[in-house]
């Protein structure tokens, strides 16, 4: 495992297509984000540790994000968590999925010794969530916030929801929080001056 505060530790998987999921442990719990490929390296770690699988922990509703969740899910268990707005989407992508637990802006979830606090950041989808650990100064970002960059939209209307998220990202997170985004490198919140600008627009 890659990082440890609070007994906490993260480990990321780069999937074939260049998407990040995440596998976060926190005493004998663990939760996966975003599911988008089956890594036989997330079952053995799972297995030689003797966590509970308590959360699977999906972004949003794009098939990239959650390809692997079904499998996952049939392994070793695990409470699928999507934000309400996106339960259409995924009937769209994913018609046989149906998530066990709808999660809402400003939520906590408990696992182990940490909160996880969900974020409601709408742009790239309605119902995008970043997920947010501030013991461990982490934000597990999706398709939201990229290093120097921002997720796909989709219209004017996808623009000025992801503008809003993003500003509201600027203001609530502390510079020193690290992103694990959905794709590509991470980066800090301190490093991406560009969203700051944004506090103007």
């Amino acid at each position: 495992m890659t990082k440890k505060t609070h007994h906490f530790d993260t480990k990321r998987f780069i999937t074939s297509l260049d998407k990040n999921q995440y596998l976060l442990i926190s005493r004998d719990e663990a939760a996966v984000i975003d599911v988008s490929e089956s890594h036989a390296e997330i079952g053995q770690i799972i297995d030689d540790l003797g966590v509970k699988l308590k959360y699977l922990l999906i972004t949003h509703a794009h098939k990239s994000h959650l390809e692997a969740l079904p499998d996952m899910k049939k392994k070793y268990g695990g409470t699928f968590c999507l934000h309400e707005y996106e339960c259409e989407l995924l009937k769209k992508t994913e018609s046989s999925l149906e998530p066990d637990r709808i999660v809402n802006d400003k939520e906590s979830l408990q696992l182990g010794d940490i909160e996880i606090e969900v974020l409601l950041t709408a742009g790239h989808t309605k119902g995008s969530v970043c997920y947010y650990v501030p013991k461990a100064a982490a934000l597990f970002s999706g398709s939201t916030f990229l290093r120097r960059g921002y997720g796909k939209i989709w219209g004017p209307k996808s623009m000025s929801l992801m503008l809003f998220s993003l500003k509201r990202l600027s203001y609530n997170i502390p510079a020193k929080t690290k992103i694990y985004t959905g794709s590509g490198d991470l980066t800090k919140m301190g490093n991406e001056g560009w969203v700051q600008c944004l506090r103007s627009v």
